[in-house]
């Protein structure tokens, strides 16, 4: 037989955790800031694929590239940016993640496809690209070359 204390403890634990999630993703003790930017291949925006930032410690955050090259990041929920410190950063761009191509197959293996962008870019260990995350930031320009 469950005692009341112990129901009070899963709720105060719930409430808990609810609260830190509503306060930006405190559950693993690491905070965020937002996080926006824009990235440039040849000069001109990309107009869609992705954005990660792997920080030193903690949950990657992603971003999907817009139309107009633009990216905002998201760790916990939608948009609440990346933790706070050094990250590694890769960004991808392959025809799978064109808008209006067609979803894959979930019954098979995933392709994505050919990267429309130089393949340094797309591994961590290869972009060259690092940035740090602080508690302000302005966004973040990156200009992808050959």
């Amino acid at each position: 037989m469950r005692s009341c204390h112990s129901s009070y403890q899963g709720l105060a634990l719930w409430l808990t955790a609810g609260l830190c999630a509503a306060a930006g993703g405190c559950s693993d003790g690491l905070s965020t800031a937002p996080v926006e930017g824009k990235v440039l291949y040849r000069g001109k925006p990309l107009e869609f694929g992705s954005v990660i930032f792997q920080p030193e410690v903690g949950p990657a955050a992603t971003g999907t590239i817009g139309p107009d090259g633009t990216f905002r990041l998201s760790t916990y929920t939608d948009g609440d940016g990346a933790v706070i410190g050094k990250h590694r950063v890769r960004i991808t761009c392959f025809e799978s993640q064109r808008p209006g191509a067609a979803a894959p197959d979930p019954n098979q293996e995933q392709s994505t496809g050919k990267s429309l962008i130089p393949p340094k870019y797309v591994v961590f260990a290869t972009s060259g690209l690092e940035r740090e995350v602080r508690a302000h930031n302005e966004p973040f320009v990156f200009e992808l070359t050959d």
